[in-house]
């Protein structure tokens, strides 16, 4: 069986739900370690991130492997002149971390190292960010 784009966007749905859609852009260029971005870079990044804010909502309980949010995300790295940037799909089974992870989405951004600018915070509307998150095809989507 070969599954369909909308098979993947189906499976990817039931991961969720989602609160936040997110988009950062990464540096091509470590600043201090001259390091050039590659694709393990850029899945440790997409990973720390989570890691971050999981451990910013949940404290120990993340840490302990008691609860943690649902969150997959996509490297996309475009033509020669656009920069490398990842897609989050961000959230919790609980309505009442909603807030509070608007905040730690803003505050672990902070601490990383290959992130470019601001990062792009939105609501999470429907699927469709999840058919987005699969135009490059589903061997660039890791849940987490």
């Amino acid at each position: 069986m070969n599954p369909t784009i909308n098979d993947w966007a189906t499976f990817l749905h039931s991961q969720g739900p989602f609160q936040w859609a997110i988009t950062m852009n990464l540096k091509k260029r470590h600043p201090i370690y001259q390091t050039y971005i590659t694709p393990q870079i850029f899945e440790q990044t997409g990973r720390h991130y989570l890691s971050l804010v999981n451990k910013g909502i949940f404290k120990r309980k993340y840490r302990y492997g008691r609860a943690k949010l649902n969150g997959i995300f996509c490297m996309e790295v475009g033509e020669l002149e656009k920069r490398p940037h990842l897609h989050f799909a961000i959230g919790s089974d609980s309505e009442s971390h909603k807030d509070a992870l608007l905040i730690e989405l803003n505050k672990a951004c902070k601490k990383m190292d290959w992130i470019k600018g601001d990062i792009h915070v939105t609501p999470y509307q429907d699927s469709g960010w999840l058919n987005y998150l699969l135009k490059t095809g589903f061997n660039e989507v890791v849940l987490h």
